[in-house]
């Protein structure tokens, strides 16, 4: 579940009943939009109402072992996180997950800031087929309010949202790290890291008040990358003009 905090001290984990009463909108007083900030942690609140899938590839180069789900972690990371793995056999793989969630005033533009929390057993430093194992592995965060989907045009499977591509973020998503750990070349353990947007991500929501969110990698790496999200705090603050 999805956590909105309207004001400093104030959560509001009824989030469901919150859109069912129109998201942000309001019948009388102010009304105008507020801050709000967001938490996912996929070990409390696990992966219902996320999907994955893959982009970036022809039929010819399509992706194998991929795997979108709920997986505990190794020691010595504690509880269960959302993992994201797949072998990039086009030198160009994105894996990602989304989820719609509803809440925020309707047709309003919000700034967003993420701060994604990831466990990762790939260390830094390493050559690899392509590109590095962990630094040409990109982390990206975005938000649109139109369902983000991976479309296959002349045998090409692509985004439909401007994502921009491996180390080039694009209007609806970024990139916020990679998935080097800072462990010397050759370790297998697993390290925590967090990693944030240097940017804002604009995003205008729909007619209800809604947003997709999307999180993923894009590996430049010809072999297997994964990831396990931990957590993903989003902060929206309303847009000035």
């Amino acid at each position: 579940m999805m956590k909105k905090v309207l004001e400093a001290g104030l959560a509001i984990t009824m989030l469901s009943a919150l859109a069912a009463c129109g998201g942000g909108g309001g019948g009388g007083g102010d009304d105008r939009p507020e801050k709000a900030s967001m938490l996912v942690d996929f070990d409390r609140d696990g992966v219902t109402g996320w999907t994955g899938s893959t982009s970036d590839y022809t039929p010819e180069t399509a992706p194998t072992n991929v795997t979108f789900e709920q997986r505990g972690l190794p020691a010595p990371i504690n509880g269960k996180g959302y993992f994201i793995g797949g072998t990039n056999r086009s030198d160009d793989l994105f894996l990602f997950v989304k989820r719609q969630f509803s809440g925020l005033k309707k047709n309003v533009t919000y700034n967003l800031d993420f701060s994604l929390k990831f466990a990762s057993n790939t260390p830094s430093g390493c050559q690899g087929v392509g590109g590095a194992p962990g630094e040409s592995v990109w982390i990206y965060a975005g938000a649109t309010a139109a369902e983000p989907k991976a479309v296959t045009v002349n045998n090409d499977t692509r985004m439909n949202i401007d994502r921009g591509n491996q180390a080039q973020g694009g209007k609806d998503a970024q990139v916020i790290g990679n998935i080097a750990n800072g462990l010397a070349c050759g370790s297998t353990a697993y390290v925590s890291k967090t990693v944030k947007n240097n940017k804002v991500q604009k995003v205008t929501t729909d007619a209800n008040g809604d947003v997709w969110i999307i999180l993923g990698i894009d590996s430049g790496f010809e072999a297997y990358s994964s990831v396990t999200l931990q957590s993903v705090q989003i902060d929206a603050t309303p847009s000035t003009p």
